[in-house]
Order: C-alpha cells, then structure tokens, then sequence
C-alpha cells in the first residue's frame, strides 16, 4: 500500500514540477483549440478594436525565469568615530641600589 501511494505522490509532483517549469506556450501547443479572433472597427485611417486577451491558461501567473530586478539607493551618513584612552593605573619605577646581586639562599631540606 505505501510504495502504491509513493508512486501516485512521485506523479503528481512530477506533474506539478512539469506544469512550472515549462514555459505555457509550449504546453498551449498541445491543447488544440484557437485563440480568440479580433474584430476591428475602421473610422477613417484609424483602427479600433477591443483589449484582446489570449487563453486563460496563459494568463496563470508570472513565468519561473523572468527576471526581476529592483533598485536599493542606501542613505549615506557620516560616521563620526570616537575613541576614549583607556585608563590605565599610574606605575612608577623605583631603582634598587642598595641590593645585592646574588640570589636569596635555598632552603635545604
């Protein structure tokens, strides 16, 4: 029963993944009916005729690959950067004449 309903899932997705992804002049091809005729109303030099509007199954929605494109202008503003000094403690350096050089004794266990 599951690899039965897996297989119907895998066609339907397979219908749904070719209907998006072909383009729907390609798909009218196939439908064998006409589009609309114009009729057009002569007044001179001029010709008049009604909005003409192709198959509805063309009019679906936005193709998959049509490009979009948009403008971003991004405000400019000066940054103004300031930096405080650390504080760092006073240190003071204090010379040691008086000592002598040797080491302190070890202690001698």
């Amino acid at each position: 029963m599951y690899k039965h309903l897996q297989k119907i899932l895998a066609l339907i997705l397979l219908g749904v993944f070719t209907l998006n992804t072909l383009p729907r002049e390609f798909i009218h091809i196939f439908t064998g009916h006409h589009d609309t005729q114009d009729t057009h109303a002569t007044a001179g030099d001029a010709m008049f005729s009604a909005e003409h509007r192709h198959c509805d199954f063309l009019q679906i929605g936005v193709e998959p690959f049509d490009q979009y494109t948009t403008t971003f202008i991004a405000p400019v503003r000066p940054v103004i950067w300031v930096f405080q000094p650390r504080q760092l403690p006073e240190t003071s350096y204090i010379t040691h004449r008086a000592l002598s050089p040797r080491a302190p004794p070890a202690e001698v266990a």
